[in-house]
């Protein structure tokens, strides 16, 4: 396949909205809560964002403490509109500034409700409605997998359903949703690469189970360390049979914490504190990231990337990195939320063909010689095409981060230097923002060697140059067969018209005017 990238399409802006997520919350502002490992999704018909985070109250690094979810709305840009605590005794947090370990002795009578809790919420869309998925203990203090509908109302969820128990061990993690042929699936594991299928009333079988040896010969790269590989987040689905998803891979080094002195060498000169540095220079596991693409009619991962980390502006090596969701909006951008050091919540998007670039055919990989851990493949990724392509490879122009604070800020800084404006001059800025608000899009499905593509050019050409306020896009058909089996194109040249949640293929005479009707309607 070939790719043709713009330039707005190879950046990293890497958001961190921790600071977001506790502002103007006494409870979350307390010492001993941590906010961590957040999972977003789009809120179907609105641009808003549904956020689930882990909580933490007590000590995040010897996890003596209590979990618990907050649910949160936020607006596109990153500013918290609404927000809920969940799972936690709040009956027994009316001191909200007291130290965990005087609460602990202050709320025995709760007995487990502050010692177990939920972890890691994961958010995904069934039959229109939104879900959480999270694991649990059990009376049994067994770790399983429960999901809840989610009331957006009244940001909070409803009794959690156990499921799966009969498939499940006592310590469930991990598992990715999707859809698949209108039905819920959960992708168990990557290797063997176990699938459960399940009913509405959330019954569930497994679909199938297969061992892959490359994968597992993946697990023996380091010989004389213990190395596996997981899923974290949920897939999303590039075609009828193709789905996307994001895991991890763990580095367990016991006894060999020399390591991180090449690990992670810039670790003092970090923003992370004295006790967490000490912290981390005695860790002993290292938590990178891969992309795989799954197929469901061959029943098998089909690609991978190499392993890497997304960069955070604190510490710029870190031990830790989980990713935690992703999801597609109609830029063709990946949205990707990911956990740094157990303490932090990252955003960040990356144009969907980068990603798929960065895929190896599995029979392709040469353990050692051609794939291996690299902390930093997609910063690396990203400046080669960017030179490839002949865009600036200046660190600037496509490696930026962002606290929510500076954005909030920013938007201040905004308000003051416009307060002595006359009020026509606001008026005139509002009506800017508000014609740029728009979402079509035009596309152009053509094929090499095709004479009436070559006909249609200068139409084309024209229509770009006179038509604003629509994103025009020119794609290559039989070397882009994901785009062109979303759109349905079967013969060339095709124009499509794509709205925020439809598209419509234009069937008329391919003149100017023809087209340009099309579009206004």
């Amino acid at each position: 396949m070939k790719y043709d990238f713009k330039e707005h399409q190879l950046k990293m802006n890497c958001i961190n909205f921790s600071s977001e997520l506790i502002k103007n919350d006494d409870f979350l502002n307390n010492p001993d809560v941590t906010v961590f490992n957040s999972s977003i999704i789009q809120i179907e018909n609105t641009e808003d964002l549904l956020i689930a985070s882990r909580g933490w109250y007590g000590n995040i690094r010897s996890w003596d403490g209590i979990n618990f979810v907050i649910l949160s709305i936020f607006s596109k840009d990153f500013k918290k509109k609404k927000q809920n605590i969940l799972d936690i005794d709040k009956n027994a947090l009316k001191d909200i500034k007291k130290e965990y370990k005087d609460l602990k002795k202050d709320i025995i009578p709760h007995g487990e409700t502050l010692l177990k809790g939920p972890e890691d919420p994961r958010l995904f869309y069934h039959n229109d409605d939104l879900y959480i998925l999270l694991n649990d203990l059990t009376p049994d203090n067994d770790r399983h997998m429960f999901v809840s509908k989610i009331n957006l109302d009244k940001l909070e969820y409803s009794n959690k359903i156990k499921i799966c128990e009969d498939l499940s061990t006592k310590f469930e993690k991990n598992w990715g949703s999707f859809i698949y042929n209108d039905k819920l699936h959960m992708l168990y594991d990557i290797n063997p690469l176990k699938i459960f299928e399940l009913e509405d009333d959330f019954k569930c079988k497994e679909k199938f189970s297969i061992n892959s040896e490359i994968l597992k010969k993946l697990t023996e790269i380091y010989p004389e360390l213990h190395f596996h590989i997981r899923n974290s987040t949920n897939l999303i689905s590039l075609n009828d049979n193709e789905y996307l998803g994001l895991g991890h891979g763990v580095l367990d080094y016991k006894n060999n914490t020399d390591i991180n002195k090449y690990l992670i060498p810039l670790l003092n000169n970090s923003d992370y504190s004295k006790s967490d540095k000490d912290y981390f220079n005695n860790f002993f596991k290292f938590y990178t990231g891969f992309f795989y693409k799954m197929d469901m009619e061959k029943q098998e991962i089909t690609e991978i990337s190499p392993l890497f980390q997304f960069p955070n502006k604190e510490s710029k090596q870190e031990l830790i990195f989980f990713p935690t969701s992703i999801f597609l909006d109609q830029e063709e951008y990946l949205n990707i939320s990911y956990n740094i050091g157990d303490n932090r919540s990252y955003f960040l998007k990356l144009h969907l063909d980068v990603i798929l670039l960065s895929l190896y055919e599995k029979q392709n990989i040469d353990l050692m010689v051609n794939y291996n851990i690299n902390s930093n493949f997609f910063i690396e990724l990203m400046r080669n095409i960017r030179k490839y392509m002949g865009f600036s490879t200046k660190i600037k122009n496509y490696y930026t981060f962002k606290d929510s604070k500076e954005l909030k800020s920013g938007t201040k800084n905004k308000t003051k230097r416009n307060k002595k404006r006359k009020t026509i001059k606001k008026k005139k800025t509002k009506k800017k923002i508000t014609k740029k608000k728009n979402n079509k899009k035009i596309l152009y499905f053509y094929m090499d060697g095709c004479k009436y593509c070559h006909m249609f050019e200068k139409t084309w050409t024209k229509l770009e140059n006179n038509i604003k306020n629509i994103k025009f896009m020119k794609i290559n058909g039989p070397e882009n067969t994901r785009m062109s089996g979303k759109y349905n194109v079967e013969s060339y040249p095709t124009i499509i018209l794509v709205t925020d949640k439809s598209y419509k293929k234009f069937e008329d005479k391919r003149t100017y005017q023809k087209i340009k009707e099309f579009i206004s309607n």
